[in-house]
């Protein structure tokens, strides 16, 4: 069920009301489920199709497009809460999505905007909070929201064939997957045509790169001789992954069904903290420290998956995490606090031992008045992975300007030259993570007597 606001673009007066069906049709014609009159408007305008407490936007060839805040919708799109869809000189926005028990279609009741039953209140439980995702990582996420659909849809089929040509190597794996567990047949001759195996070449290990191969070759297999998923060949299949995924009982043990959980399953964002600890302020939709005004990311008490082998299923306390490392300009300001907020240059300090860091922090709490201190291990990687277990921050696969990409949570520079600190609390034990290793899960010790690593500081502050 959708609860939709529309109105007329510069105008104040809007009309909010709900639609009681899991897909709706936006467009002139009277036969929509939502009718916009006007020119502009073509016959068939959109598709909103709700999966499980969001939507996917599908623009279905309109003359004058479909806008989302401010873009056209190219691909298909998640529409995240309160998002501006643009549809000629209408502008309408999502204010909650109902799960899979929906009632009969209402009532044609509300002018001039046929198809919306009015409805009071507004209520947000359900609703899906916009995180700030790259539009490259939409089109990922979209995808995998179309796989929680059961069969096949004969209108999911363009989607498929336009992400099987998309100059993303990621968005083509995932359609690819995304082909047999929609069991797209119609899709085949666009996967045999495909020239993956030249985007393959990207992926510098070859034994991650003939397993990708070897995917794409399964999925065509299986939807050429329609076979059981359940089935498998005698001896070591190197397959069985992908054959019990589209059984439905993929267990995540190892890298391989690591990547191809991370491939399938859209990310689960979680909720935002009902309160803030001392220190933290929110401001324009952004999480700050109070006095340095330094941007932190919120890392919401849901389920991690950690680890490469064996993989371990963590849920995150809830904790605030510095968006960006201790740069030059913040450790300068932590030593003499000025009235004003800092402006940040990220150029990081290397702070020459972990006592070094954990002093940093200790002063910082002091000025900002809040429990300021350094990851543990499990904080960092959940910060770095996101909820899907991707193998980097980015995603799973090589992709273009991978150093200026953030994780899920929107928290950057994880990956570069600079290693940072984490701590495990229980062991005192001392953990370097990230710097020039990508993979998330890799994590070097220090032992006693190397106190001599230069590493960077990333603090936490744990949530109420």
């Amino acid at each position: 069920m959708f609860t939709i606001t529309v109105g007329l673009i510069g105008e104040r007066n809007m009309t909010t009301g709900t639609l009681a069906s899991r897909e709706i049709a936006i467009g002139r014609d009277p036969t929509n489920d939502l009718v916009l009159d006007n020119g502009s408007v073509s016959r068939t305008h959109c598709r909103l199709v709700a999966i499980e407490g969001a939507a996917i936007v599908l623009d279905e060839g309109s003359k004058n497009g479909t806008w989302l805040n401010g873009r056209p919708v190219a691909h298909p799109s998640v529409l995240k809460f309160e998002d501006e869809l643009v549809i000629g000189p209408y502008v309408l926005r999502v204010q909650s999505l109902v799960g899979r028990g929906l009632s009969a279609p209402q009532e044609l009741g509300v002018r001039p905007y046929p198809g919306l039953a009015q409805e009071p209140g507004d209520s947000r439980e359900n609703t899906v909070v916009s995180r700030g995702l790259s539009t490259l990582e939409e089109r990922r996420q979209a995808l995998r929201w179309l796989m929680l659909e059961q069969g096949p849809n004969p209108r999911f089929d363009d989607v498929l064939r336009t992400a099987l040509k998309d100059s993303d190597l990621e968005v083509r794996m995932t359609a690819v997957l995304a082909a047999a567990r929609l069991r797209a047949r119609d899709v085949l001759p666009a996967l045999q045509s495909s020239d993956l195996p030249t985007l393959l070449q990207e992926v510098d290990e070859p034994r991650e790169r003939r397993f990708l191969e070897a995917l794409w070759q399964g999925v065509i297999r299986y939807l050429q001789e329609r076979r059981h998923p359940g089935d498998s060949v005698p001896g070591r299949d190197p397959l069985k992954p992908l054959w019990r995924l589209l059984a439905g009982d993929l267990e995540v043990t190892d890298p391989a069904s690591m990547l191809l959980h991370s491939l399938t399953t859209a990310l689960s964002m979680g909720k935002m903290p009902r309160e803030l600890p001392p220190g933290v302020v929110q401001q324009d939709g952004r999480f700050l420290l109070e006095r340095s005004g330094v941007p932190l990311r919120w890392i919401a008490p849901v389920e991690h998956l950690l680890g490469a082998n064996p993989v371990r299923r963590v849920t995150s306390p809830g904790f605030f995490v510095a968006q960006v490392p201790v740069d030059r300009r913040l450790a300068k300001w932590v030593g003499n606090p000025q009235p004003t907020r800092v402006e940040l240059d990220h150029e990081q300090v290397w702070l020459g031992s972990f006592k070094e860091a954990e002093r940093l922090c200790e002063e910082l709490s002091k000025i900002e008045n809040a429990h300021i201190r350094l990851p543990s291990a499990d904080e960092w990687e959940m910060a770095a992975r996101g909820t899907d277990g991707r193998r980097y921050p980015w995603g799973n696969l090589p992709q273009e300007d991978w150093e200026e990409c953030a994780s899920p949570w929107g928290v950057e520079y994880l990956v570069g030259d600079v290693p940072e600190w984490t701590l495990e609390h229980e062991t005192g034990t001392q953990l370097l993570r990230g710097g020039v290793e990508a993979r998330t899960w890799v994590r070097h010790p220090v032992y006693e007597g190397e106190e001599e690593f230069a590493a960077a500081l990333r603090f936490v502050i744990p949530g109420v």
